[in-house]
């Protein structure tokens, strides 16, 4: 018990010195949990009545926006350190929102009076805690979670942190007597681009991962530094690991949280061929894991009493709500480029799909100018029928299932589905709305969390605009005070040589365009809501 409490003490100690950032994290969110347990054929209970809990909710980042978006939902979070949860209790008090409960609270000490959730969320948690909290987040998945419930579990995994063990162990041993976190993360960074500038002309495979870690940190926060390589706690397992500690508490794999990371055709054919005959899905997960050096993994999991039906089939894509993600070879693809014998491309990554009938490109035409909010497969099929001419529905679904093949096409990461649609606007009304939400963060930061769960970082100008945007005020308006902004000297309006303006006609006239331009974008990104009247 002492050693348990010295370990909570630590974490609890680290976490109040460095909060963690709270971001939305789209692969988490029950939506798509509901979605992926939908497609794998079990029967999740409907997001807008269920409870909902997140081991490790930091200031809620993660959670306060799906209690906004779903206010019959019920809603719990808890999180070892005392200042997160403050900053997370100001956002909801400030939102007014009954429907969610932050609490400070070791995981160790979760009872079983809580009951029963639909969806548990634990990211970025399990391998940053000692084995007793990682024993007890599995018993919670299993004591907690209703009979048709998902769990959502991520995790630091080998063989893709045995090179990285060394960058970490490297940075702690540098920073060991420094208490000032920030320093730290300055002092770890330094350490690390002392030894790659002393290795430019070193060719091997450790000076590659030293140049490939620095150029990762590089784009992160230090709190991402601090707590993932700088913990005191940072303990990576094999996934088979992982589901072997994951069954005793009887709970069996449903899938990745990212499908195409699970799916074998996406890896090079000889891979694919050979893995395809082994049956036990765990091991494949495993044998990819060593194939692409996996050093991170979110993984759903369920009872070990439901029946998981990977037999998918690829008119299985029919239920949901598509969007694409893939970019055509061709930026400039549009109708005229659609006609018999040709070619069409879309990748995502390093995965492509080809397609030669002109129903399916017409199709994929159809998702590019549907890409900002998805559509269902029904109105898809509707459109499809208006654009081809072509009024028999089992042909449309012919090609949208077979030649174009959706269900390869989400596997492959070129479209995503869901179970729910996106509840935003891509209209600028007339007097424009953004959710409170978005709206109190634009005031104390600069990032935003949209309606599809991601995070938005604001440029100056939208920073400005967006805490104006509760439906009271119109464009007008709007640009009026964007322009005494920019005459009290709060905003700058720059030329195309980044030199300020100073003629009061031009800024009056760019003026008009930026805000419309910055307006639309907003709608775009998921940030605008209907207006409530």
């Amino acid at each position: 018990m002492a050693e348990q409490n010295a370990t909570r003490d630590i974490l609890r100690d680290e976490y109040n010195a460095a909060p963690y950032h709270s971001y939305p994290f789209g692969q988490t969110h029950p939506t798509h949990l509901h979605t992926l347990a939908k497609l794998f054929k079990l029967n999740p209970s409907a997001v807008e009545n269920a409870r909902i809990l997140e081991l490790g909710c930091a200031g809620g980042g993660n959670i306060i926006p799906v209690a906004l978006q779903f206010p019959r939902a019920e809603v719990l979070g808890i999180d070892l350190a005392e200042k997160q949860i403050e900053d997370g209790v100001k956002q909801i008090e400030h939102l007014k929102l009954n429907n969610i409960t932050l609490r400070q609270q070791s995981i160790l000490d979760f009872e079983a009076r809580e009951g029963k959730f639909d969806y548990i969320i634990c990211h970025g948690v399990y391998s940053w805690v000692s084995e007793a909290v990682k024993d007890k987040i599995l018993q919670i998945c299993h004591e907690h979670l209703t009979p048709n419930g998902i769990a959502y579990v991520s995790y630091n995994t080998l063989p893709g942190w045995n090179m990285v063990n060394s960058v970490r162990e490297l940075m702690l041993w540098h920073t060991q007597s420094i208490q000032d976190p920030m320093l730290k993360a300055q002092q770890a960074r330094s350490v690390l681009k002392f030894l790659v500038d002393g290795l430019q002309e070193d060719n091997s495979s450790y000076a590659q991962v030293l140049r490939n870690e620095i150029n990762l940190l590089s784009k992160q926060g230090d709190f991402y530094l601090l707590h993932e390589h700088l913990s005191s706690f940072n303990h990576p397992v094999y996934f088979h690991q992982f589901m072997e500690r994951a069954n005793r508490h009887h709970l069996s794999y449903l899938s990745d949280a990212h499908l195409l990371t699970m799916y074998t055709d996406n890896l090079p054919q000889q891979f694919s061929k050979e893995l395809s005959k082994i049956k036990n899905i765990i091991a494949v997960g495993q044998y990819m894991d060593f194939i692409r050096n996996q050093r991170f993994r979110c993984t759903l999991l369920c009872h070990d009493t439901q029946v998981v039906n990977r037999a998918i089939n690829t008119q299985d894509v029919e239920g949901f709500y598509i969007q694409l993600l893939g970019k055509p070879d061709n930026p400039n693809f549009s109708e005229k480029d659609i006609k018999e014998g040709s070619e069409v491309s879309f990748t995502n990554g390093s995965l492509t799909i080809k397609v030669r009938s002109t129903i399916a490109q017409t199709a994929l035409l159809i998702l590019m100018q549907e890409q900002f909010k998805p559509i269902h497969y029904t109105e898809l099929c509707k459109k499809l029928m208006v654009k081809t001419g072509v009024k028999q529905l089992d042909v449309i679904k012919h090609h949208l299932n077979n030649d174009l093949n959706l269900m390869r096409a989400l596997f492959a990461g070129i479209i995503n589905i869901n179970s729910y649609p996106g509840n935003y606007t891509l209209e600028v009304a007339k007097k424009p709305t953004v959710c409170p939400l978005a709206r109190f963060q634009a005031q104390n930061q600069n990032h935003v969390t949209n309606r599809r769960h991601q995070t938005i970082m604001l440029d100056p100008l939208t920073k400005v605009v967006l805490p104006l945007l509760d439906g009271t005020l119109d464009t007008k308006a709007l640009i009026e005070h964007v322009n005494t902004q920019i005459k009290e000297g709060k905003l700058s309006m720059l030329d195309e040589q980044k030199q300020p303006i100073k003629d009061e006609q031009e800024i009056v006239k760019r003026t008009k365009s930026i805000c419309t331009t910055t307006l639309e974008n907003m709608a775009k990104q998921a940030i605008m809501v209907e207006c409530e009247t």
